[in-house]
């Protein structure tokens, strides 16, 4: 069994219209468009058949247009290839999308490979608690040998 918890690097999150809060994870080179065949599939008008590619890297997602009608964009400008970093937007046509980082691969815990969630910060009370108790069990017992 594993340790390691994987995630996709980036993810695709639209914020108007068809695509609203749909979320696409890039994994690897990804084809948008209106055919079936592109790997995010966009049934709009303003799309074309293959539209755009992106193309996941260590240093954000390199967007190239693939000589669509009315274009890709990356904050508004219009691009042939440009490399859309977090929090930059994409369009094309009219839907928008906004570029999110989904966390690093990171070491399991064992509470959490086996569904329980840790809770950092919560023994210290117990660890108060036992230390008051056998203070005053000391206290007593000096108190009554007196």
């Amino acid at each position: 069994m594993s340790n390691t918890l994987s995630d996709p690097e980036y993810v695709l999150r639209g914020v108007t219209g068809m695509v609203f809060g749909r979320s696409y994870h890039l994994l690897a080179p990804t084809t948008i468009g209106r055919s079936p065949e592109c790997d995010i599939h966009l049934d709009s008008s303003g799309i074309s058949r293959v539209h755009a590619r992106l193309r996941p890297l260590d240093y954000g997602i390199e967007v190239e247009d693939l000589k669509s009608t009315n274009g890709s964009f990356l904050n508004g400008q219009r691009i042939g290839v440009g490399i859309a970093r977090v929090g930059d937007e994409i369009a094309f046509d009219q839907l928008r999308f906004r570029i999110m980082e989904v966390r690093q691969p990171r070491q399991a815990t064992n509470a959490a490979l086996h569904g329980k969630q840790a809770r950092p910060g919560r023994r210290w009370p117990w660890v108060a608690l036992v230390l008051g108790i056998a203070a005053l069990a000391v206290y007593a017992a000096r108190w009554s040998a007196n």
